[in-house]
């Protein structure tokens, strides 16, 4: 690439255990020295195929339609999520082909027709696949962990990877200042990404994780117990529990036990506190995320001081802004360090 000599638009060719790499005209031919033991071939060139899936739609097709045309779209695994303006649903399936063609790694296709119910899990209806697999079940690697889910039965968002990131930079800084590996609740775990991080990194002796919804509880179990089993504390306890995280209060062994308790319930975890903070050990980090209205972060911090206060605990309370929710409202990361008062 330096002196020039790498074909643009030409793609790299595989034969064997080799790669072909594609040649300009300006290269020089076999006795450039610095070909020594490197065979020089002749191939057709592998020309760079529609750099994006629009390309592929029938002309008429995208003339016709183009402002109603998706223009972002979710991968999960091998599903792709996406959702369509009415104009251009009779044309779902011209659509879904097209995306498969264009992005090689993609199974199957969904319509997306956003989230429903109390679990909030996302409509989707298979509208094209790869073969004769239509299954929605796939595996997605993050931070290098690997969760496997259906879309359609549990909730996840691969948008909020960086969101993982930060929570485990925040239980590792708690972890230091305990000096003891950690006792994590996650009411609200979903498949339990929140917790892959912690348990792979050792940092966790025990997790009590749960979810209201019964069918990603066995995601969950499989996935953390997966990576418990290759984590750097093999050790690490899991306790799974099916049904509301708020009804925890009521189970004695679980009271003033929790390190780390993750509430990752945005639409309700800050009406849920008051029946969450007789969960918590005398130091501990709640972790937690929330939609909330634009520009009122001051004024949840202030409803968070008085939650633990009430409760008889000394906080200290970071609330930021992550990412637009609506043009109204706003999703932030909740991080409270609470302690109990003298």
């Amino acid at each position: 690439m330096a002196q020039g000599w790498l074909a643009e638009g030409a793609g790299i060719q595989a034969e064997g255990e080799h790669r072909l790499i594609p040649l300009s005209e300006s290269a020089p031919g076999s006795e450039e020295p610095r070909y020594e033991g490197h065979a020089l071939v002749e191939r057709p060139s592998l020309e760079r195929g529609p750099m994006h899936w629009r390309e592929r739609l029938p002309p008429l097709l995208l003339t016709a339609f183009e402002p109603h045309l998706p223009t972002a779209h979710e991968v999960q695994g091998d599903v792709l999520l996406v959702k369509l303006e009415p104009e251009v649903e009779p044309h779902a399936g011209t659509i879904a082909e097209a995306m498969l063609a264009q992005f090689s790694h993609v199974r199957v296709v969904c319509v997306d027709r956003g989230v429903t119910g109390p679990f909030r899990i996302r409509d989707v209806q298979v509208i094209a696949a790869r073969g004769d697999d239509t299954s929605t079940v796939t595996q997605v690697k993050e931070h290098g962990l690997a969760y496997t889910l259906d879309p359609s039965k549990a909730y996840f968002s691969a948008r909020l990877s960086g969101e993982r990131q930060i929570a485990m930079d925040a239980i590792q800084q708690h972890h230091k200042r305990l000096q003891r590996r950690l006792v994590v609740y996650d009411p609200y775990a979903g498949v339990g990404p929140n917790l892959g991080l912690p348990l792979d990194g050792g940092v966790v002796e025990s997790a009590v994780v749960g979810d209201l919804n019964a069918e990603a509880i066995p995601f969950m179990e499989a996935n953390l117990s997966h990576i418990i089993a290759r984590s750097a504390f093999p050790e690490a306890r899991l306790e799974v529990r099916v049904g509301d995280g708020r009804a925890w209060r009521h189970d004695g062994t679980l009271l003033g036990q929790a390190d780390v308790l993750f509430v990752n319930l945005p639409h309700e975890g800050l009406d849920h506190l008051d029946d969450l903070i007789p969960l918590l050990a005398e130091d501990a980090l709640v972790i937690g995320w929330a939609v909330i209205e634009r520009d009122e972060e001051a004024e949840v911090a202030q409803h968070l001081t008085a939650c633990f206060a009430a409760a008889g605990r000394d906080v200290t309370v970071d609330v930021q802004a992550t990412k637009g929710f609506s043009t109204t409202r706003t999703m932030v990361r909740l991080v409270v360090l609470a302690t109990t008062g003298s």
